[in-house]
């Protein structure tokens, strides 16, 4: 594939540009789905900061932790040993949202559409970025669509073919965001459009997993990946029931006869 992209003589990595792209698209989606909703990103401009480092936090300990590094490689960037775990990640961030929310008496649920709708385009120029660089390739296969990534540059470098499981992860990922943008668009129930997100695409990455050839920490039959997959769908499944409660507490409200004086 092509891992640098070459400009007046100046090699510039091209996860790193489909990174950026990413981010931009995600950005200009959150003001969009805000403006949409009519509300104020105050909340998250404020507290950005707290969110980023809980998420870092969160995704850097697991990485460590589930590559057996010592703890004394913990720090953000530590030599060839500096990545983080997205799943982890997404719990810390999780995490530091329902207590934000919380404690500043905002609508977890409001917020948890805006920013899972904001993260599905990062997710999906990420994933691009992936194939571009050869990196989180697949198992060999005799299916038509197979790639081969011949750029000795390229992480997943292979002269036979294997599963593009960069290109299944972002053509999932921009399925389920129309799906979700959707549901946002047309419902006035807050929660929906980003419990769905987050239930169906934890789901989505857990058998995407399975076709995974590179090498990745494994706990029985399942790569690490895997469990905070299951663990994020579960946190879904929470929610789901959350809501659902909230919904009946709410029509319960509404139809109960409160006698005369």
């Amino acid at each position: 594939m092509w891992p640098f992209l070459e400009i007046s003589g100046i090699f510039l990595p091209t996860y790193n540009l489909a990174l950026a792209i990413g981010v931009l698209a995600g950005a200009t989606q959150l003001f969009f789905a805000a403006r949409r909703k009519r509300m104020i990103l105050q909340f998250l401009a404020d507290n950005f900061f707290i969110l980023l480092f809980a998420a870092l936090f969160v995704a850097r300990l697991a990485e460590v932790l589930l590559h057996n590094y010592s703890l004394l490689q913990f720090p953000f960037f530590w030599a060839e040993n500096g990545g983080f775990d997205f799943f982890g990640g997404a719990i810390g961030f999780l995490i530091a949202l329902a207590i934000l929310s919380r404690r500043y008496n905002e609508n977890f649920f409001s917020w948890l559409d805006l920013t899972l709708l904001a993260t599905a385009p990062a997710l999906f120029f990420h994933h691009i970025g992936t194939f571009l660089a050869g990196s989180a390739y697949g198992t060999q296969t005799t299916l038509p669509w197979g790639v081969t990534f011949t750029n000795p540059e390229a992480v997943g470098y292979s002269t036979l073919p294997i599963h593009p499981t960069q290109i299944y992860a972002a053509l999932l990922v921009l399925g389920l965001f129309i799906f979700a943008s959707a549901i946002f668009k047309n419902t006035a129930k807050t929660g929906k459009a980003g419990i769905f997100l987050l239930l169906t695409l934890s789901i989505a990455y857990f058998f995407l997993d399975f076709l995974r050839g590179d090498s990745a920490p494994t706990f029985g039959i399942l790569r690490a990946s895997q469990y905070f997959a299951l663990a994020l769908a579960l946190v879904a499944a929470i929610l789901v029931v959350k809501i659902k409660q909230s919904t009946h507490e709410a029509r319960s409200g509404e139809f109960q006869i409160h006698p005369k004086n």
